[in-house]
């Protein structure tokens, strides 16, 4: 995401599976104009239909994956801190209460699917002509309405349920959450978890949408960009201490994953950081 928001429209007809999971710093909302798509979040795989709104929180891994027919329209917007930076801390924590929740579905009715697009819409709109003046309030105006109307909707609506995760599926992303730093195979989880390596590739991919090892790297990778940013740590001791041995393989997965170096990150994650500060300090 190149600025602190970003949306963008989609019409699908052919198949179109996210080609791996991902993450990132930022909030994203994903609505369904026409179709059907099943949307995977960390250990839950959500079915979404015409009039769903999903919110996914910063740093959450998850991936878009087809349904029965892949013909779909869909909106989906993307925004970071910076864009609610000037409500209070309290404010901040209310607007952002759907990607919090329990939940992160919601299924609007005709005339509340009518409310959003407008929303959405109108942010479009005003994202495309920046010539206008307050383009920056009226954005974070439109942003914080439609997440206001969503936090109230799922203050007073059901649950739209998950789709039920197969319990080994479900064991081995909680085991698999908790011991990345270890050498996790798929010759140890059939051993372990007492279920033959073809029979849980397939339910893997089915459930996820992706294999086992672009999961764990995802895991990895997400955890010493983390170190990167918080630490001090030298990027070897980084390296080992989220699961790998050799250094150049680290490297090698931490740019296909990143698009830079963990030296170009670390650089870049410093200079970000310190013009935080530097903005905060102003008076």
């Amino acid at each position: 995401m190149r600025n602190d928001f970003e949306i963008a429209f989609a019409k699908k007809t052919a198949p179109s599976t996210m080609p791996r999971c991902h993450y990132h710093d930022y909030y994203e909302i994903y609505y369904l104009l026409s179709g059907e798509r099943y949307y995977y979040i960390e250990d839950t795989t959500y079915y979404l239909k015409q009039g769903c709104l999903l919110f996914i929180d910063k740093n959450r891994i998850h991936k878009t994956i087809d349904a029965s027919r892949p013909e779909h329209e869909r909106i989906v917007f993307y925004f970071d801190d910076a864009l609610l930076q000037t409500y209070r801390a309290a404010d901040a924590e209310t607007i952002l209460l759907p990607f919090r929740a329990e939940s992160r579905v919601l299924e609007l009715n005709v005339q509340e699917q009518s409310y959003a697009e407008n929303l959405l819409f109108q942010m479009s709109r005003e994202h495309v002509d920046t010539g206008q003046i307050g383009t920056q309030l009226f954005l974070q105006s439109l942003v914080v309405q439609l997440l206001l109307f969503a936090a109230r909707k799922m203050n007073t609506a059901g649950d739209v349920p998950a789709q039920l995760m197969h319990r080994k599926i479900a064991e081995v992303l909680d085991y698999c959450r908790s011991n990345y730093n270890e050498s996790i195979t798929l010759s140890f989880i059939s051993s372990n978890f007492y279920i033959s390596p073809s029979h849980f590739s397939r339910l893997f991919k089915q459930y996820t949408g992706f294999n086992l090892p672009e999961y764990l790297n995802t895991l990895r990778i997400r955890e010493a960009q983390r170190l990167l940013r918080e630490t001090k740590l030298k990027i070897t001791e980084i390296a080992e201490r989220v699961g790998y041995a050799n250094i150049t393989h680290f490297n090698r997965k931490f740019k296909l994953a990143t698009q830079m170096s963990p030296n170009e990150y670390k650089s870049m994650a410093g200079h970000t950081k310190s013009l935080k500060q530097n903005k905060m300090s102003e008076p």
